[in-house]
């Protein structure tokens, strides 16, 4: 099972998810009957507090079975977390793949609480300091040998890509100059990072 982690405030919908599922179904129908084996893509609209972000993953690594994961921006991030999650449970067969990762997103998190209404399910919110404590514990449990496929766009207008490119010197690494946060023609990389991730 491929678990794919949307980013902050964002859903199952993203075009990225969406890519990436019509691609599986796509190289799935092309295969003959008798090596077909289905791949499912499980992408659930995450929490908006960090806590319940942590709280479903755990749940997800304890419950799923999963062989499997991306994660674009924040969820660059709990991809990170959960296959390191995964790797303390003895599953170091686990990939993950990243693009535009958020690195060190707790610096993002406000002192005092701050009101939002998340955009898709229109849930009002706070995040405050606790959010941030939640994710500095969740980096605190990253696992130096997490195998990852770390996907960058140098344009990127919201994250500042040389954090992750410094973050993640010892992954395998893309750096694209140009591009944009959304990581543009995401599709060229399908085969390769499902290939990597073991999928296809």
């Amino acid at each position: 099972m491929l678990l794919y982690l949307h980013g902050f405030e964002s859903s199952p919908e993203s075009l990225k998810i969406i890519q990436t599922r019509e691609f599986i179904n796509s190289h799935q129908a092309k295969l003959p009957y008798t090596t077909k084996s289905a791949v499912q893509l499980l992408a659930p609209q995450q929490p908006s507090r960090m806590s319940a972000i942590r709280q479903v993953l755990d749940e997800l690594v304890a419950s799923q079975p999963l062989t499997a994961v991306m994660g674009s921006s924040l969820g660059g991030f709990w991809t990170h977390y959960v296959v390191s999650q995964l790797h303390q449970r003895g599953r170091t067969d686990v990939r993950g793949v990243l693009i535009n990762p958020a690195v060190q997103p707790y610096n993002w998190m406000p002192e005092e609480a701050v009101d939002r209404v998340h955009p898709y399910t229109q849930e009002a919110y706070q995040l405050d300091a606790s959010d941030r404590q939640v994710l500095i514990e969740a980096e605190q449990s990253f696992v130096d040998e997490a195998d990852l496929l770390v996907l960058l766009q140098a344009g990127d207008e919201r994250l500042d890509y040389r954090l992750a490119r410094d973050y993640y010197r010892r992954q395998r690494m893309v750096v694209e100059q140009g591009g944009d946060h959304s990581f543009i023609d995401f599709p060229r990389y399908l085969p390769a990072a499902l290939e990597f991730l073991h999928v296809l």
